[in-house]
């Protein structure tokens, strides 16, 4: 798989750890077993055939199932203890998460959790590769076939500056913020879509972006405190840390809410403490009844 993924037997041996000769010969024998070319050489690298891109694909597969099964096996050994992986947005990371995982270490102390922050499409990728447990994020972009979800709270957002910004007086509507610099996710984003679609239904031209982020952990709330730029931030972050020094600007505008949910494969193996934290999570969004669904199949 490292081969394919570098397209170079050169970038797969530095990180695999193996000198040129030894992968080549193992390629070679492996190429022997299937009775056929797996790879494509030339100068400028290897590429599968199509039947080893038919083989990666298994590969994929079996590689998934092996770490369900020791997953499955290691949650019997441990029963409550355990690590729960987690990829979700910035925004559902101060938001949603946190609480829901300060809570859960009070009554579950040998749990321990892997967080990374990454946007939607980042996060449904990781889940998809077994990187992780459970995604958390938009809902805006097609969620695979493969992947459940649970319904949790939209996402209430706010415009937001410094409170010392020199022009907030003038600050009311869209129009006035039409030549202002934002920071925000990048275009692909549900984040960027709701503000870039009221834009356009106003017929202004799109945000001017100064500052992108794909979800890798910026601090958007103390970027936008010493900065004149403009952002967006849910108004339950608002009344945390992350607003000191941030006040709402154009208040009389009212965004659409995204929605948003936690994502699991629905052939993955959750462990015990997995489950226990999703009905945990949604519990704690819970505004009536949610149940879990499951996105229909074919």
């Amino acid at each position: 798989m490292l081969v394919a993924q570098h397209g170079s037997l050169h970038r797969a041996t530095e990180h695999m750890g193996v000198t040129q000769s030894a992968l080549s010969k193992a390629l070679g024998r492996l190429e022997a077993d299937a009775g056929m070319r797996l790879f494509e050489r030339s100068s400028r690298g290897v590429t599968l055939t199509l039947v080893g891109e038919s083989l990666l694909a298994r590969a994929r597969q079996v590689v998934l199932a092996t770490h369900d099964f020791e997953q499955e096996i290691e949650a019997q050994r441990a029963a409550r203890s355990g690590k729960i992986r987690l990829a979700a947005t910035p925004y559902l990371v101060a938001t949603v998460l946190t609480p829901v995982i300060a809570r859960f270490l009070a009554h579950r102390p040998l749990a321990s959790f892997a967080v990374e922050t990454r946007l939607t499409l980042g996060a449904i990728q990781a889940l998809q590769s077994g990187e992780v447990d459970f995604a958390c994020g938009g809902l805006t972009a097609d969620v695979p076939d493969d992947v459940c979800r649970a319904p949790l709270q939209p996402l209430n957002l706010r415009i937001v500056a410094r409170e010392d910004h020199p022009r907030r007086p003038a600050f009311r509507t869209l129009a006035d913020l039409a030549n202002e610099r934002w920071a925000l996710p990048q275009t692909s984003s549900s984040l960027y879509q709701v503000l870039g679609h009221q834009f356009a239904e106003l017929g202004l031209p799109p945000p001017r972006v100064s500052v992108e982020w794909t979800g890798s952990g910026v601090p958007i709330a103390e970027l936008l405190r010493n900065t004149d730029l403009l952002g967006l931030l849910p108004h339950r972050a608002l009344t945390g840390p992350d607003g000191h020094g941030l006040c709402v600007i154009a208040d009389g505008v009212r965004l659409p809410e995204p929605e948003v949910a936690l994502l699991w494969r629905d052939d993955g193996y959750l462990s015990p403490l997995c489950l226990e934290f999703r009905e945990a999570l949604v519990a704690f969004n819970r505004e009536g009844e949610i149940d879990i669904t499951h996105k229909p199949k074919d």
